[in-house]
Protein backbone atom coordinates (compact mmCIF):
# COMPACT_ATOMS: atom_id res chain seq x y z
CA UNK A 1 0.00 0.00 0.00
CA UNK A 2 1.34 3.50 -1.20
CA UNK A 3 1.97 6.04 1.79
CA UNK A 4 -0.53 8.40 -0.15
CA UNK A 5 -3.33 5.59 0.21
CA UNK A 6 -2.78 4.43 4.06
CA UNK A 7 -6.00 5.65 5.43
CA UNK A 8 -8.12 2.87 2.83
CA UNK A 9 -7.58 -0.70 2.16
CA UNK A 10 -9.64 -2.35 -0.67
CA UNK A 11 -11.03 -5.65 -0.19
CA UNK A 12 -11.27 -7.89 -3.63
CA UNK A 13 -12.25 -11.41 -3.20
CA UNK A 14 -13.43 -13.80 -5.71
CA UNK A 15 -14.53 -17.41 -5.73
CA UNK A 16 -15.81 -17.87 -9.53
CA UNK A 17 -19.38 -19.07 -7.91
CA UNK A 18 -17.44 -22.07 -5.53
CA UNK A 19 -18.67 -22.19 -1.88
CA UNK A 20 -15.22 -22.68 -0.44
CA UNK A 21 -11.86 -21.20 -1.98
CA UNK A 22 -9.08 -23.20 -1.81
CA UNK A 23 -9.18 -24.53 1.52
CA UNK A 24 -10.72 -20.41 2.93
CA UNK A 25 -13.53 -22.13 3.77
CA UNK A 26 -15.69 -19.59 6.30
CA UNK A 27 -12.39 -16.98 5.36
CA UNK A 28 -14.34 -15.51 3.47
CA UNK A 29 -17.44 -14.34 6.32
CA UNK A 30 -14.38 -13.51 8.21
CA UNK A 31 -12.71 -11.38 5.63
CA UNK A 32 -16.16 -9.53 4.74
CA UNK A 33 -16.89 -8.97 8.60
CA UNK A 34 -13.51 -7.71 8.56
CA UNK A 35 -13.83 -5.21 5.77
CA UNK A 36 -17.04 -4.17 6.28
CA UNK A 37 -15.48 -3.14 10.14
CA UNK A 38 -13.45 -1.16 8.44
CA UNK A 39 -15.87 0.47 6.39
CA UNK A 40 -17.94 1.22 9.37
CA UNK A 41 -14.71 2.52 11.07
CA UNK A 42 -13.85 4.67 7.89
CA UNK A 43 -11.01 2.67 6.62
CA UNK A 44 -12.20 1.31 3.61
CA UNK A 45 -14.11 1.37 0.51
CA UNK A 46 -15.68 -1.31 -1.68
CA UNK A 47 -14.97 -1.76 -5.18
CA UNK A 48 -14.95 1.72 -6.67
CA UNK A 49 -15.31 4.06 -3.97
CA UNK A 50 -18.41 2.60 -2.35
CA UNK A 51 -18.64 3.87 1.54
CA UNK A 52 -20.41 3.12 4.53
CA UNK A 53 -23.88 5.49 4.86
CA UNK A 54 -26.53 5.50 7.68
CA UNK A 55 -29.78 6.41 6.27
CA UNK A 56 -32.69 7.47 8.35
CA UNK A 57 -36.47 7.67 7.60
CA UNK A 58 -38.40 10.00 9.41
CA UNK A 59 -41.57 12.08 9.15
CA UNK A 60 -41.33 15.17 6.98
CA UNK A 61 -43.25 17.55 9.73
CA UNK A 62 -44.01 16.53 13.39
CA UNK A 63 -45.84 18.71 15.92
CA UNK A 64 -43.72 20.35 18.75
CA UNK A 65 -43.33 18.08 22.07
CA UNK A 66 -45.44 15.38 20.44
CA UNK A 67 -43.03 11.94 19.95
CA UNK A 68 -42.43 10.64 16.34
CA UNK A 69 -40.97 7.50 14.62
CA UNK A 70 -37.62 7.02 12.83
CA UNK A 71 -35.64 3.89 11.58
CA UNK A 72 -31.89 3.72 11.06
CA UNK A 73 -30.50 1.64 8.44
CA UNK A 74 -26.30 1.12 7.86
CA UNK A 75 -25.70 1.12 4.28
CA UNK A 76 -22.73 0.10 2.46
CA UNK A 77 -23.07 0.89 -0.94
CA UNK A 78 -26.67 0.39 -2.21
CA UNK A 79 -27.17 -2.32 -0.07
CA UNK A 80 -28.13 -2.93 4.08
CA UNK A 81 -25.23 -3.53 5.93
CA UNK A 82 -26.69 -7.14 7.47
CA UNK A 83 -23.60 -7.19 10.04
CA UNK A 84 -22.76 -3.50 11.64
CA UNK A 85 -22.31 -3.91 15.34
CA UNK A 86 -21.42 -0.45 15.85
CA UNK A 87 -22.61 1.98 18.38
CA UNK A 88 -24.49 5.56 17.06
CA UNK A 89 -25.18 8.42 18.91
CA UNK A 90 -28.18 10.86 18.00
CA UNK A 91 -27.82 14.99 17.75
CA UNK A 92 -30.46 17.45 16.53
CA UNK A 93 -30.45 21.46 15.25
CA UNK A 94 -33.47 21.71 18.13
CA UNK A 95 -31.59 21.74 21.42
CA UNK A 96 -34.63 21.52 22.93
CA UNK A 97 -35.11 17.64 20.90
CA UNK A 98 -35.85 14.77 23.46
CA UNK A 99 -33.57 12.22 21.52
CA UNK A 100 -32.91 7.96 21.68
CA UNK A 101 -29.30 7.57 23.79
CA UNK A 102 -26.43 5.69 22.13
CA UNK A 103 -27.37 2.31 20.41
CA UNK A 104 -25.33 -0.47 19.31
CA UNK A 105 -27.11 -2.69 16.67
CA UNK A 106 -27.55 -5.89 17.26
CA UNK A 107 -27.49 -8.88 15.01
CA UNK A 108 -31.31 -9.20 15.36
CA UNK A 109 -31.39 -5.96 14.03
CA UNK A 110 -29.94 -7.07 10.51
CA UNK A 111 -28.64 -3.51 10.36
CA UNK A 112 -31.63 -1.62 10.49
CA UNK A 113 -33.15 -0.26 14.03
CA UNK A 114 -36.97 1.57 14.77
CA UNK A 115 -36.95 4.22 17.79
CA UNK A 116 -40.87 4.11 17.97
CA UNK A 117 -41.71 7.15 19.74
CA UNK A 118 -38.18 8.07 20.50
CA UNK A 119 -38.12 11.47 18.66
CA UNK A 120 -39.71 14.80 20.42
CA UNK A 121 -38.55 17.99 18.38
CA UNK A 122 -40.10 21.05 20.63
CA UNK A 123 -39.09 24.13 18.50
CA UNK A 124 -40.80 25.04 15.55
CA UNK A 125 -38.85 25.63 11.88
CA UNK A 126 -37.09 23.40 9.76
CA UNK A 127 -34.98 20.57 12.33
CA UNK A 128 -32.99 18.30 11.24
CA UNK A 129 -31.84 15.06 13.21
CA UNK A 130 -28.53 12.99 12.31
CA UNK A 131 -26.99 9.60 13.62
CA UNK A 132 -23.27 9.03 13.64
CA UNK A 133 -21.55 6.01 14.45
CA UNK A 134 -18.98 6.60 17.43
CA UNK A 135 -15.83 6.38 16.45
CA UNK A 136 -16.47 6.91 12.60
CA UNK A 137 -17.53 10.55 12.34
CA UNK A 138 -17.45 10.44 9.11
CA UNK A 139 -20.01 7.95 8.82
CA UNK A 140 -23.69 9.90 9.72
CA UNK A 141 -27.32 10.23 8.21
CA UNK A 142 -29.64 13.24 8.50
CA UNK A 143 -32.90 13.54 8.18
CA UNK A 144 -35.13 17.05 8.05
CA UNK A 145 -38.17 17.62 10.04
CA UNK A 146 -40.50 20.93 9.59
CA UNK A 147 -42.16 21.63 12.79
CA UNK A 148 -45.19 24.05 12.20
CA UNK A 149 -46.02 26.77 15.23
CA UNK A 150 -48.68 26.92 16.60
CA UNK A 151 -51.99 29.79 15.86
CA UNK A 152 -53.96 31.36 17.45
CA UNK A 153 -57.63 29.42 17.61
CA UNK A 154 -59.27 31.81 19.86
CA UNK A 155 -58.65 35.60 21.91
CA UNK A 156 -61.25 36.03 24.39
CA UNK A 157 -61.28 39.14 27.22
CA UNK A 158 -60.15 42.16 25.76
CA UNK A 159 -62.48 44.49 25.96
CA UNK A 160 -63.86 46.79 22.99
CA UNK A 161 -62.91 49.96 24.42
CA UNK A 162 -61.50 50.90 27.77
CA UNK A 163 -59.00 53.25 29.61
CA UNK A 164 -55.11 53.51 28.53
CA UNK A 165 -53.08 52.05 31.47
CA UNK A 166 -56.00 50.23 33.35
CA UNK A 167 -55.78 46.16 33.73
CA UNK A 168 -58.33 44.33 32.25
CA UNK A 169 -58.05 40.28 31.72
CA UNK A 170 -57.51 37.84 28.72
CA UNK A 171 -57.79 34.36 27.44
CA UNK A 172 -55.57 32.94 24.53
CA UNK A 173 -56.44 29.05 22.99
CA UNK A 174 -53.71 28.10 20.67
CA UNK A 175 -54.28 25.17 18.16
CA UNK A 176 -51.76 22.93 17.38
CA UNK A 177 -51.29 21.35 13.37
CA UNK A 178 -53.35 18.23 14.31
CA UNK A 179 -56.08 20.87 14.82
CA UNK A 180 -55.80 23.04 12.05
CA UNK A 181 -55.83 20.31 9.49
Amino acid sequence: MSSANTDFIRFNARCSGKTSCHGFGNGLAVLRRAALSAAVAGLATFGCGTHATLTITAPSSAIAGSPFTITVTAMVGEGRDTIINSIIQFTSSDSAAVLPGYYKFTPSDAGSHTFTNGVTLMTPGSQSITATIIGATAITGTANVTVPAATAKQFNGAPSTGTAASDFSAKAVLETPTEMR
